[in-house]
């Protein structure tokens, strides 16, 4: 049975997940490990560890993602830990990503960049990101790299009416009919936004051959809803320290304060225009 030796992860067996490239393998020994379970300690210190990393330029000036891998991850214990952050199922390491304390390690987040973004300020549009990236989880680098062949002008870069041709309210259609349960004896329900990860059945939609995490991004449903969405995150498979606009308007996730009566809610509405 695995033992804990301390609430440290200099301390912790990371070594042991150096050589295991079988998904399977590695997903077996995190819940051996119980890597869910360490989640408030260990989070924290990892993004940490990856903030401390030395960095190597190339000649454009961006981070080089290889020769920075070469130069950080020298011992067993540092390729078990890449082993995790960037190979292990995202879920498999963060017990509820869409719980607000842990939404900063979720499935959107490259967390070895995010550890760098945090502790020395390192953007990730300084990175030199390429589809051959081995720092970066291959589904989020997928979403991440989809698009980087297509040219755009810088405005149209954080706007996703030019970017992708499609405006807020057709996003939004598109959002309920990838959230839409579509068989079984729920079907015609319409699951909230940040209850699933992805789209499902968009076969014959604009966002149909998008990567799946590129769909989050987009129609902003899970962590990327904008009441879990956090600054570590990619939320633009274009620009990705960018923070898009709420699809929705932000009001709509205001509450009203917790001593707010019913009669008080009436009188706010009094005065309007129909009451009158």
């Amino acid at each position: 049975m695995f033992k804990l030796r301390s609430n440290d992860i200099k301390d912790f067996p990371f070594e042991e997940y150096a050589q295991l490239k079988n998904a399977s393998q590695l997903e077996d020994l995190a819940k051996t490990h119980y890597l869910t379970a360490f989640n408030s300690w260990m989070l924290p210190q990892i993004a940490a560890h990856y903030g401390a990393w030395k960095l190597d330029y190339n000649l454009e000036g961006k981070v080089d993602c290889h020769h920075t891998a070469m130069k950080n991850i020298q011992t067993s214990w540092e390729l078990g830990l890449w082993r995790v952050v960037t190979q292990l199922k995202r879920g498999s390491l963060v017990k509820s990503q869409v719980n607000p304390e842990f939404c900063s390690y979720s499935a959107l987040v490259p967390i070895i960049l995010m550890g760098l973004k945090k502790f020395q300020g390192i953007k990730y549009s300084q990175w030199d990101i390429t589809p051959e990236c081995k720092l970066i989880d291959k589904n989020l680098l997928e979403a991440m790299t989809w698009l980087a062949d297509e040219s755009a002008d810088d405005n149209s870069l954080c706007n996703y009416e030019y970017a992708y041709g499609l405006g807020s309210d057709k996003l939004l259609e598109l959002q309920q009919h990838g959230l839409l349960v579509k068989t079984g004896p729920s079907a015609g329900v319409v699951n909230k936004p940040t209850s699933s990860w992805c789209l499902r059945g968009m076969r014959g939609t604009e966002l149909a051959k998008v990567p799946k995490l590129a769909g989050t991004m987009v129609t902003q449903i899970w962590v990327a809803h904008p009441s879990l969405r956090t600054e570590y995150m990619v939320l633009d498979p274009h620009n990705w320290d960018y923070m898009p606009e709420p699809l929705v308007s932000p009001e709509i996730f205001k509450k009203l304060p917790s001593n707010t009566t019913f009669e008080s809610q009436q009188n706010t509405f009094a005065d309007l225009p129909w009451n009158l």
